[in-house]
């Protein structure tokens, strides 16, 4: 080992460590490969920088090596590209034969093998563009904590001319369901694909921190080069103090939460997806969330009848779908027009969501579906309430008897209003008597979604909290709040319910 437990000895790999190495390189399709993608997720301090540093010198002149082979560990920061060379620097210092067949380039973190002209570099994020690269390897080190995905999709799409190139990835999960992380372990386990491999090194969902068998679950080399009494060190301050949780979590246990704990945890969520398609002339009600005019307004329609099946709609101005993707998921990303290609968004022309688009999609909704009262904040409500005339759909306030039309519910953000829909939220959720189509935009507003309480133990969502757009789980929380005081259904101890 370069550094560390070890120091100096033999670099032994663990069993994890073989059983990745081998389901890499093992299979084979006439002399060739199979796998040109690999992830490895496990805890943090498990040895993956020194594994990486092995990797590249297996490519660069063991048996992996190849005549003028471009090799990458890529990095999200300069340090951490430092970190990479330096142990695999370390590696050749430490034995003469690597240091005869391996020429060091310290002042740009390079190597390069004599004999056949492979070079090997450690990049980061900050190193400027990396187009022009042709690389046979790319090991990318803790692709979670990428803040936008610009290096790893040129990294990604530059391997175009080369025979059996790899893209290794090693990394803890990312607290954001639409990573490019996420999206690559949920692709990976999948199993579809041959040519991937997904080792994934997790402790359960909905775990206790204080059990020992989930820490090796998501630690698998803990007690021989993962210090146990660190890790346990870390898992009591948590349990002692709460607001580390979701941090632990993450990094040390492996697991996909939030700095902040969500309103619906993941798993539960998941469980409630399902089809939820609605039926012509079926009674529903509506519930929506509207945006300043260049944000993400969000419409709810879900069933009367039990259960609850939700249909989410969501808008955005079409001339920002790529600033916004910018700002709210990082440079570089274009998820918003992802999003919108794929039918999950309404993509308003021009810079601004036009109420008009909004006002005649839910006239459209009232002529398919029989709407029993639709909940609606008050911001912005104004220009829908004008289109609506305009277009000559009738509506009345719920307050107005025999009103005929649309029935419009006022629904506050505040405490008073928001305490019982998160109620009928979590209770939907709890008892399975919600089925959402497993929509990203609404998945990735639920995961958002955190709640705080006042003095007397009332919730509303809170909007500061929440690291990105929680749009789509107000407006959800609305719809079973308005479906839930309809039925006169009471207030309950959720706390209880849970256990």
């Amino acid at each position: 080992m370069p550094s560390g437990k070890g120091q100096g000895e033999p670099f032994k790999l663990e069993p994890f460590q073989k059983l990745f190495i081998r389901a890499v390189y093992e299979p084979q399709l006439k002399l060739r490969r199979v796998v040109r993608r690999a992830i490895l997720s496990m805890a943090r301090k498990n040895g993956k920088t020194a594994l990486i540093a092995a990797i590249v010198l297996a490519h660069l002149v063991g048996p992996e090596a190849i005549v003028h082979g471009e090799l990458y560990s890529a990095a999200n920061d300069r340090d951490q590209a430092a970190i990479v060379y330096k142990f695999a620097r370390q590696m050749v210092d430490l034995d003469p034969e690597l240091g005869q067949m391996i020429e060091l380039v310290p002042s740009t973190k390079t190597m390069i093998a004599r004999r056949t002209g492979s070079v090997y570099r450690a990049i980061s994020a900050e190193a400027g563009t990396k187009h022009g690269y042709l690389p046979s390897l790319v090991i990318y080190d803790e692709l979670a904590q990428a803040k936008n995905r610009d290096l790893y999709d040129v990294l990604d799409t530059s391997f175009g001319a080369r025979d059996e190139p790899l893209f290794i990835v090693i990394s803890t999960q990312s607290n954001d369901p639409e990573h490019i992380m996420s999206k690559l372990i949920d692709d990976g386990i999948s199993g579809v694909d041959p040519a991937i491999v997904c080792h994934l090194y997790a402790a359960d969902e909905e775990c206790e921190l204080g059990d020992e068998k989930q820490w090796h679950k998501a630690n698998p080399a803990l007690a021989k080069f993962r210090d146990y009494e660190d890790l346990a060190t870390s898992i009591r301050k948590a349990i002692r103090m709460p607001a580390e949780e979701p941090k632990v979590r993450n990094l040390f246990l492996n697991q996909r939460v939030s700095p902040h704990a969500s309103l619906i945890s993941r798993a539960e969520w998941k469980a409630c997806a399902g089809e939820s398609k609605l039926q012509d002339g079926e009674e529903v009600y509506l519930s929506l969330d509207l945006s300043s005019t260049v944000d993400l307004t969000a419409l709810m329609i879900g069933s009367v009848s039990d259960p609850c099946r939700i249909e989410p709609h969501f808008w955005k101005p079409r001339d920002k779908l790529i600033e916004h993707s910018s700002r709210d998921f990082g440079s570089g990303s274009h998820r918003y027009r992802e999003w919108a290609e794929a039918g999950r968004l309404h993509d308003s022309p021009g810079k601004t969501i036009n109420p008009e688009a909004v006002a005649l999609f839910i006239a459209e909704m009232s002529q398919r579906y029989r709407i029993k009262g639709m909940a609606y904040d008050r911001w912005h409500m104004d220009y829908i309430l004008r289109e609506f005339d305009r277009i000559g759909l009738q509506a009345y306030e719920d307050c107005e008897k025999g009103g005929d039309g649309l029935r419009l519910v006022p629904w506050g953000h505040g405490y008073r209003d928001m305490g019982p829909a998160i109620d009928a939220l979590e209770l939907a959720v709890i008892e399975r008597q919600l089925i959402h189509p497993n929509n990203p935009v609404l998945n990735w507003n639920m995961a958002n979604a955190v709640a705080t309480s006042d003095p007397a133990g009332n919730r509303k969502l809170d909007k500061d909290k929440a690291r990105f757009r929680i749009d789509g789980a107000v407006a959800l929380s609305m719809l079973l709040g308005l479906r839930a005081r309809d039925r006169n259904i009471k207030p309950v101890d959720i706390e209880a319910l849970i256990g």
